[in-house]
């Protein structure tokens, strides 16, 4: 690896952390191939310095607090590689970037998972498109469901219990659900985690009002 791509990867380093975090935590039904990899690391990555220069400008406000790390104050070296390939890389800027990258993370898969630009674009009038993810993950996904049946008509069963987590492949779809009520044989059973696994769109989930479940713990 020559100099320049050796720059270019220990500039980008913040990113590709930020990158791997948010991969593990939001929802999305494909994998993410090596395009979107670098996109979103080269985008994080900016984003992570542009959130350590807001911290350094702050830090630059009071410099007799901060004589432990007086590298981080005032503006990053990082921005002046751009023009000068030749500026020497801080190290310090670059890990201090890799610290602020989870955050960074952590605020960019709270966007995707809760669709924050989508429902203001909805809110705006501009698109009423709900997400990237298939119906299934976006429905599953939603603060409103916490109980459900899953009824498989094919085998004439039903699944009453709490959704603990779910997945889908190109041909699968997988839920876990807890405190678990099996209805379709003579007499009903309960359990305390079934995993459930059947082709696409074998599954017809509905989710349990409230009052419902309110009503049956009553009887």
């Amino acid at each position: 690896m020559n100099e320049l791509g050796m720059l270019i990867a220990i500039i980008l380093f913040p990113g590709l952390i930020a990158t791997i975090i948010c991969d593990k935590i939001t929802v999305h039904f494909k994998a993410w191939g090596p395009f979107k990899y670098a996109i979103n690391t080269f985008v994080l990555g900016v984003s992570s310095y542009a959130l350590l220069q807001v911290f350094s400008f702050i830090a630059g406000l009071f410099p007799a607090q901060i004589e432990f790390l007086p590298e981080l104050a005032g503006q990053l070296d990082v921005w002046t590689i751009a023009k000068d390939a030749d500026t020497p890389i801080e190290l310090i800027e670059v890990f201090a970037a890799a610290v602020v990258a989870i955050p960074v993370a952590f605020i960019a898969a709270w966007t995707t998972n809760y669709k924050a630009f989508n429902k203001l674009a909805d809110f705006l009038g501009v698109s009423r498109k709900y997400g990237d993810e298939n119906l299934f993950s976006f429905f599953l996904n939603s603060d409103d469901i916490d109980w459900v049946y899953v009824r498989d008509f094919e085998r004439d069963l039903t699944y009453e219990g709490r959704v603990h987590s779910y997945s889908e492949t190109d041909h699968l779809q997988e839920i876990l659900l807890y405190d678990v009520t099996v209805y379709g044989y003579e007499e009903p059973y309960t359990a305390p985690m079934v995993y459930l696994c059947r082709e696409m769109g074998v599954f017809v989930i509905e989710s349990i009002p409230a009052d419902t479940l309110e009503y049956s713990d009553g009887d």
